[in-house]
């Protein structure tokens, strides 16, 4: 069982958000998108099968199915002004049932600087569009980003979290 152990890949989450990185440090990080599909493309020729990247102006998160999360952290980096130095520094790194809550809370606009600011979601389902463009989304993270939208679309609907209510406090 232990040799096989190599070719094991787990579902990862790397990102840095306004919690800890300063504006000019996410922008630093931020995804074009022509550096996205320079990511995407890398991402390809590594022999990843499975990986969204999204940005928006509070964070830039990459979400892949890989063996180690150092693969997101220099796909990110080779693509973006950013270091991986600069990175550790400010960043999360998030693994299967943590990760996939993750994606939750920051679907549901829980994890947002403006409580329930769904900016994310608009940015997560034109991601995985384009991931699936690149042949880079697997049924397990297209699924769950579909549930996340879901989700997301429930929260909205069932309270009054996007209705204006909330402040940054």
């Amino acid at each position: 069982m232990g040799q096989h152990k190599s070719n094991k890949t787990t579902f990862y989450v790397i990102g840095i958000s306004y919690k800890k990185a300063d504006a000019k440090l996410r922008g630093d990080f931020s995804l074009s998108p022509t550096k996205k599909a320079a990511l995407l493309n890398q991402a390809k020729t590594k022999g990843i099968k499975s990986i969204v990247a999204t940005s928006t102006c509070n964070r830039t998160e990459v979400y892949g199915i890989v063996k180690h999360p150092s693969e997101l952290i220099h796909l990110l980096c080779d693509n973006t002004a950013g270091t991986s130095k600069s990175f550790e520094s400010v960043a999360y790194v998030l693994k299967n049932n943590a990760a996939v809550e993750h994606m939750f809370r920051v679907g549901a606009g829980l994890d947002s600087q403006i409580l329930g600011d769904f900016e994310i979601i608009s940015q997560l389902k034109s991601s995985a569009r384009v991931s699936k463009k690149y042949k880079l989304l697997d049924a397990f993270l297209e699924r769950l980003i579909n549930s996340v939208i879901q989700a997301s679309k429930r929260i909205k609907t069932e309270t009054k979290l996007s209705s204006g209510a909330t402040s940054v406090s």
